[in-house]
């Protein structure tokens, strides 16, 4: 039971902090100033992001301060952080067991569409690819109960600067949704900054500025692989929830 808990909206499933400001802050700060339910889920604490990927508990205290500013510049209604995973590690946890945490939180919340990664968590982080796969599972599990969210949408970095240098999954290449974020581009580009322990938060920080003043619009990608859409049909979508 939710307890009187707000449920619906748009939620969000990753591994680390700054994985939704990479991703998906346009979308949850577009879907918060439409008035719907905003949520995030992490795996970890990302205490291991440093040069040499070795734990650090006080990286892991910064980088939940960074998690709490860039929720704030976003919108977020809510963040939760998993107990008992560790960054780099999580794929090393039992999977049937990450797959029940996500499904609670997700059945407590019910939120409509749930924003998570695709088959290579875009830079092939296991993590990343662990957490995309279990909150892919929970979702199918709640449908067999009649409480899953409709829509999951994976993160497909198309259309960031610089994203065709990932080396992505057929599902993260094909967008079925082009998001406009131009609106809400200087919350996604606070967030980031938010993230200061974290250098690629800065390169993109930079490039997102070069683009912006370039272009003057941006735009974030996803995929909906659930229901199953084709890509694009035949024009991409422009909102999630």
């Amino acid at each position: 039971m939710n307890g009187g808990m707000r449920t619906g909206g748009l939620a969000a499933v990753f591994a680390h902090p700054d994985d939704e400001s990479f991703g998906s802050a346009g979308a949850l700060a577009l879907a918060h100033d439409a008035g719907r339910a905003t949520r995030l889920l992490l795996a970890t604490r990302g205490e291991s992001g440093n040069a040499e990927g070795v734990p650090d508990d006080e990286l892991g205290a910064t980088r939940e301060d960074e998690m709490r500013c860039a929720a704030g510049k976003i919108g977020l209604d809510e963040v939760t952080v998993l107990e008992g995973y560790a960054d780099g590690s999580v794929a090393d946890a039992p999977f049937d067991q990450l797959v029940s945490e996500i499904g609670l939180w997700l059945a407590d919340r019910r939120p409509d569409a749930v924003i998570t990664f695709g088959p290579h968590g875009v830079t092939g982080h296991p993590d990343h690819v662990v957490i995309g796969s279990a909150t892919r599972w929970a979702v199918e599990q709640l449908a067999e109960r009649g409480v899953g969210p409709h829509a999951v949408y994976v993160v497909s970095p198309v259309f960031l600067p610089g994203g065709e240098r990932f080396d992505l999954s057929a599902e993260e290449q094909g967008a079925t949704h082009r998001v406009d974020i131009t609106a809400v581009a200087g919350r996604k580009m606070a967030a980031l900054e938010c993230h200061a322990s974290q250098p690629d938060a800065a390169e993109l920080l930079a490039d997102l500025r070069a683009a912006l003043d370039q272009f003057g619009e941006l735009f974030e990608g996803y995929t909906r692989v659930r229901p199953v859409v084709q890509a694009p049909h035949p024009e991409f979508d422009t909102r999630l929830v």
